[in-house]
């Protein structure tokens, strides 16, 4: 469809002309903030509200490829393609936040890969330092920033007919000189701005899909009378049991493979800006407070992208025959449903989108590329000024390796699964290394390595083998879920024989970890040689803040079907569930602010 330009009014176009001169001009107005030092460019001073950046994460999060990944598998699905995030994100977020937000902002790091200098022997966190850094910056972060700009392609393409060359230029140059010049503080505080933004534009769509079926009655009317027959699960809120595309079993291992261990490491793959998020903020209790913030407002961004995606599949069904390009759905909604005006701010929406996730990554990416390979390896004495000019180097050659993605990869989906896949594999290492003082380098290395080498065996191998025709080769392909499980599975038994069976760290490496960190769980072993701790160990705050993050995510969970069942008339079912939502949580910031008094007592008394 490149080159075959739908003709825009010339409302929209000064719509989104005004909005480039506004982003250039607040990239400018916070350059002298963000030239004060690496704090000020990387962690924008440690000032920022624990609102603000979890409004920021959700920005960072959310861009055009929930719109179109969420969208296009929201196409395929139905009504339950809020479990689809729900399951990856929702038991996670609260877990990390709860259990470990608090004890990552206290350490007071600047990247969160120096916890490993904390925790293991020189050689084991050289190890990981270099190994995570490498991993997020030339692996992660140009995988989540290049399936971020194809989506923005494949939004714009439909939607006004421009190449995939003619989006790119439209974007990046702006993207990158907004982060080059704005820094941290730029970026999360024009994240407030382009979020508010994309929630509009996002409103607006809604209500102009609403409008194009007669109303929510109407339109579940025809969703019902069009699919009812053939596929009639496109109304429930819950997954089937069996469904092709995205079955309970997949939600279920998607919850597991995303939510065990999350936390204890705050550069995942999954959502590696975590750890510049908690540190920025201006104290441990906000660092909670972001988590929260970014569950509540990303899923409910998540349901006005993807709503208005299911009612798309009456106008267009061809999208749910296997091999269609759904993902440029919203693309195609936007064009259809919009007139002049309304049009110009949802491009505006999906450009600050864009930038928003363009300007996390780079920024991110290059403050661990910079602090945790280039001044820890290779030069190490020299001035703030010089560290601040090699990371906007490594910016550039970040987006330089994003853009070979989107030009190498045709399904965003595809990206999302096998980075997650890849992330699950030593999730639970992470609590390990927290909790249990017998988790030891060799163990660390053999989850990140171990995970990495079963990944490629259940995973890659057998794509290999089909792609050689190997006869047998396609019976070892199994569903993404159960590698998932299995990849993980595997993995945690590694480090677990390998903890148990090699010697321990160090005792005075052990013992000045437990009284820097004061983490949780099993340390008796070290505990006990302070007199301000009790020789049991320290397992009854986890189980109650694992029992606080499920009621969170519940609370989170009723909120997002409610919202659901309202979009499609089931007013008196979702009205039940919002109530319950409510109720919960209520229950949960009681429960929290307990919580979190406890651990301040305990960390003062330790």
């Amino acid at each position: 469809m490149g080159g075959q330009h739908m003709a825009w009014s010339q409302l929209d176009i000064w719509i989104v002309i005004a909005y480039f001169i506004f982003m250039i001009g607040l990239s400018l107005w916070h350059r002298k903030f963000a030239s004060g030092g690496m704090e000020n460019f990387f962690l924008g001073g440690r000032k920022v509200p624990g609102w603000l950046n979890g409004v920021s994460y959700t920005a960072a999060l959310v861009s055009p490829d929930a719109a179109t990944g969420y969208g296009g598998l929201a196409v395929v699905t139905g009504a339950f393609i809020s479990w689809w995030y729900l399951s990856r994100f929702g038991l996670a977020l609260f877990l990390a936040g709860v259990l470990f937000a608090f004890f990552w902002r206290k350490l007071n790091l600047f990247t969160s890969l120096e916890f490993y200098d904390l925790r293991f022997k020189p050689r084991t966190a050289q190890v990981m330092r270099f190994w995570i850094a490498i991993r997020t910056s030339f692996i992660a972060m140009p995988a989540w920033t290049g399936i971020t700009l194809l989506a923005a392609c494949k939004i714009m393409e439909p939607a006004f007919g421009f190449s995939k060359m003619e989006t790119l230029a439209l974007i990046v140059p702006v993207s990158f000189a907004f982060v080059f010049f704005s820094g941290y503080k730029g970026v999360v505080i024009s994240n407030l701005i382009q979020m508010s933004i994309f929630i509009v534009g996002a409103l607006v769509l809604a209500f102009f899909t609403l409008e194009h079926f007669g109303g929510p009655e109407h339109m579940a009317a025809t969703i019902q009378n069009t699919f009812g027959m053939t596929n009639p699960e496109i109304m429930q809120v819950i997954p089937p049991i069996d469904h092709e595309v995205f079955p309970m079993m997949a939600a279920m291992a998607w919850m597991v493979g995303q939510s065990i261990g999350y936390g204890g490491d705050a550069a995942p793959m999954g959502g590696a800006m975590e750890g510049q998020r908690i540190l920025s903020t201006r104290s441990p209790k906000e660092a909670l407070t972001m988590y929260v913030v970014t569950a509540v407002t990303m899923f409910i961004l998540l349901l006005l992208v993807t709503l208005p995606s299911v009612s798309a599949a009456v106008i267009w069904p061809e999208l749910r025959e296997p091999g269609a390009d759904r993902e440029q759905v919203y693309g195609m909604l936007m064009k259809e449903m919009l007139p002049a005006g309304a049009m110009g701010i949802l491009v505006a929406a999906m450009l600050a989108a864009t930038m928003s996730t363009v300007a996390d990554n780079l920024n991110f990416g290059a403050q661990v590329l910079v602090s945790d390979v280039y001044r820890k390896w290779l030069v190490g004495n020299r001035g703030e000024k010089h560290y601040l000019a090699m990371g906007k180097v490594a910016m550039g050659l970040i987006l330089s390796l994003s853009l070979m993605v989107v030009f190498n990869v045709d399904f965003i989906v595809d990206v999302a699964i096998f980075m997650l896949q890849l992330s699950a594999a030593e999730l639970p290492a992470n609590w390990a290394q927290w909790w249990w003082w017998r988790f030891n380098g060799k163990a660390r290395i053999a989850a990140s390595f171990g995970g990495a080498l079963f990944f490629c065996l259940v995973v890659l191998v057998p794509k290999m083998l089909v792609h050689f025709n190997v006869p047998w080769g396609a019976e070892l392909v199994l569903p993404w879920w159960w590698q998932t499980l299995l990849v993980m599975g595997a993995t945690t038994l590694l480090w677990i024989i390998v903890a148990c069976f090699t010697k321990p760290d160090p005792d005075g490496l052990l013992r000045n970890f437990h009284e820097k960190a004061k983490p949780l769980g099993y340390w008796g072993a070290y505990a006990h040689r302070n007199t301000h701790v009790r020789k049991s160990a320290d397992t009854r705050p986890i189980v109650n803040g694992i029992v606080l993050a499920i009621i969170g995510f519940v609370a989170t969970c009723l909120l997002v079907i409610g919202l659901t069942d309202f979009w499609f008339a089931n007013y008196s079912r979702g009205g039940s569930e919002l109530l319950a939502s409510a109720v919960l949580f209520w229950i949960f910031r009681k429960g929290i602010t307990k919580y979190l008094h406890f651990l301040e007592n305990r960390d003062r008394n330790f």
